[in-house]
């Protein structure tokens, strides 16, 4: 691992800690660290960017009232997140645009030769088909790709098992082939 990402890892831990004692600058600085990629997820998670900023609110507040309880300041990112997760599925139930239960079919451990994004010149070609995926499809590529996170803490976010997180990437890379493979076709 780089110094560099050492040290801004550091860097986060001690805001993290300092926000725990209620230092609001220490806080601000997270929320400018995280506000637009979590504005980013969240938008990808509701579909709807006019109540994105309502649930991202409703997310800081929260990550405000319960930052005292998180006992682990390097695990903060993958918390937040799953509070995200957690306060946009909130939302969606509350519109009823999310079924209760979801079923994943497993799939098999197997190497995938579509190179997921390599294919991709165009950011608004993979935004405009990003919205075309069911929710828990998007979700995950999110996760993945532009947050970086890996599988054990993807399913931690979106509270699953870490084979579930599989399959979904699996059928959400598939599709995001196809739809890209139709766009290009077109």
């Amino acid at each position: 691992m780089s110094t560099q990402l050492n040290n801004l890892r550091s860097q986060e831990r001690l805001l993290v800690v300092q926000a725990q004692a209620r230092n609001q600058v220490a806080f601000q600085e997270l929320v400018t660290r995280y506000e637009s990629r979590l504005a980013y997820y969240i938008r990808r998670m509701i579909g709807d960017s006019g109540d994105a900023f309502d649930v991202m609110q409703d997310v800081w507040i929260l990550v405000f009232r319960r930052l005292s309880t998180l006992k682990a300041p390097e695990a903060f990112r993958v918390w937040l997140y799953r509070i995200a997760h957690d306060v946009s599925v909130s939302h969606l139930r509350r519109r009823s645009r999310l079924p209760q239960k979801t079923i994943d079919v497993a799939v098999q451990d197997e190497v995938d030769d579509w190179d997921e994004f390599q294919a991709l010149e165009n950011a608004e070609l993979v935004h405009r088909t990003l919205e075309q995926l069911s929710p828990v499809h998007r979700e995950v590529l999110t996760l993945r790709f532009l947050e970086e996170l890996d599988l054990a803490d993807i399913a931690h976010v979106v509270g699953c098992e870490v084979g579930t997180v599989k399959s979904r990437l699996h059928y959400a890379k598939r599709a995001l082939r196809q739809q890209i493979e139709g766009e290009n076709d077109e």
